[in-house]
């Protein structure tokens, strides 16, 4: 059984993990953008896109493709949760999806992504909007992509009762991990940052899918990353696999 470190118990508190999602990632959007290619204005978080977010954005991002390519995304209306600077929505823009929608809750983070899909020219096919999907309406889609995003809320089950009723045949979860170290490290930033940190272990999360009427089709478990597909039973293409 993995072992998780629990959150530090003296946390801030917030008005709500969405909140303290919000305040985190609102404050550093260009620099978020800039981990694809390793750089940023921010010395702290130039280190941190070059050594550590680099790599697993860019191989994570290429799981989920895979993922997508494989569950038929083509011609499909796809939604993204979380969707921060856009790079996994692009992603499916690019492998052929009709429509791609995404929500985050940070203002810079929707403005950031906005203009990137007016330089790619995708702003008619990948839209993105404010919300807290928490309390916001969620859009019907045919594929959910909620990358990098559980981690922060304390509320698994309550998160995706919101989402899943919406989602026609499959949703891909991606949380950010690495190794204990890693993990510590995170846990002390998130102390210092005031947002929260809720790991979960894989299995956990394919309980709850499965309570949400979703099975489990692919499980990738990477060294900085886990990447899970899930399907409706009615819409799977396949048996469970696992990378």
């Amino acid at each position: 059984m993995e072992y998780v470190p629990r959150p530090p118990t003296d946390q801030p508190s917030l008005s709500s993990d969405a909140e303290a999602a919000k305040r985190y990632f609102g404050s550093f959007a260009d620099d978020y953008q800039q981990a694809f290619v390793g750089g940023g204005r921010n010395p702290l978080h130039a280190i941190a896109n070059r050594f550590f977010r680099r790599k697993t954005f860019v191989m994570r991002t290429e799981i989920v493709g895979r993922m997508l390519e494989e569950l038929g995304v083509r011609g499909a209306h796809v939604l993204e949760i979380g969707s921060g600077t856009g790079e996994v929505s692009f992603e499916a823009a690019r492998l052929g999806a009709a429509s791609v929608t995404g929500l985050d809750i940070a203002e810079t983070m929707v403005a950031t992504a906005r203009a990137a899909a007016a330089a790619r020219g995708l702003q008619d096919r990948v839209t993105f909007e404010v919300a807290d999907v928490l309390t916001a309406p969620i859009p019907a889609a045919d594929f959910a992509l909620i990358v990098g995003v559980i981690e922060y809320y304390a509320d698994l089950p309550g998160l995706l009762a919101r989402v899943l009723p919406q989602i026609r045949r499959g949703v891909i979860i991606a949380d950010t991990r690495g190794p204990f170290w890693r993990r510590t490290i995170r846990y002390a930033l998130a102390r210092f940052k005031q947002f929260h940190l809720y790991y979960r272990s894989p299995d956990a999360v394919a309980a709850a899918m499965r309570d949400g009427g979703f099975s489990e089709r692919e499980r990738h478990l990477g060294h900085s990353f886990t990447v899970l597909c899930f399907t409706r039973p009615d819409a799977a293409g396949g048996g469970a696999r696992g990378r």
